[in-house]
């Protein structure tokens, strides 16, 4: 009987075709870094302008204040005494004067202008009744008056028309024609100026 011949080795089946080549994993690593990096200087790029705008601007909105000034009390020296308008007999006025003022500068500029202050108040007050300085309201507009005076020879009144004292305006009028003298505006005293008026004595004989 014939041998049969060796069957031949059956060849081994055909690889299956690989699946499509999957990116490489070094380039997913290098996409993932740039996005991190990006976040990464974002949010600090954020907190940086934050951190150094933000307590800027709340200093730049916050107001100014200025620090008050100390008030200065300047005498006007020895006491005015002065000869009042006549009314039921002579009388007098005899008043010591203190300004008040918050201008450091102030009280040497007044104590340089001395002369021609007292002098403006000594025709001030000689130029009042005696009843127009016994009641409160006649105090109150001859400090007014004291005021505008004393800042008109500082160089510091507004309008000289508008703070003329009333004698002055009676002297430009006619002497026969009534002076009517419509009540006085209440005005805030200048801060740079004279801020207030004390009377140390006020004697009307």
């Amino acid at each position: 009987m014939a041998t049969k011949p060796p069957a031949k080795p059956v060849a081994p089946a055909a690889k299956e075709e690989a699946p499509a080549a999957a990116p490489p994993k070094s380039k997913k690593m290098l996409i993932i870094g740039i996005v991190s990096l990006l976040v990464i200087v974002a949010g600090g790029a954020g907190w940086f302008f934050t951190r150094s705008h933000a307590p800027a601007d709340a200093h730049a909105d916050a107001p100014k204040v200025e620090a008050p000034h100390e008030a200065k009390f300047v005498s006007l020296g020895e006491n005015f005494t002065v000869n009042l308008q006549r009314e039921e007999g002579d009388q007098y006025l005899q008043a010591g004067i203190t300004l008040k003022v918050l201008q450091p500068e102030l009280e040497e500029k007044i104590k340089a202008t001395m002369p021609e202050i007292r002098s403006k108040l000594l025709f001030l007050l000689s130029s009042k009744k005696p009843s127009e300085l016994q009641t409160i309201e006649g105090k109150k507009k001859l400090i007014s008056e004291i005021i505008a005076e004393t800042d008109g020879v500082l160089g510091l009144s507004a309008s000289p028309a508008a703070t003329a004292p009333a004698h002055e305006l009676a002297a430009s009028g006619a002497a026969s024609a009534p002076v009517v003298v419509a009540p006085p505006a209440v005005v805030e005293p200048n801060p740079k100026g004279v801020v207030d008026v004390l009377f140390t004595s006020f004697i009307i004989q």
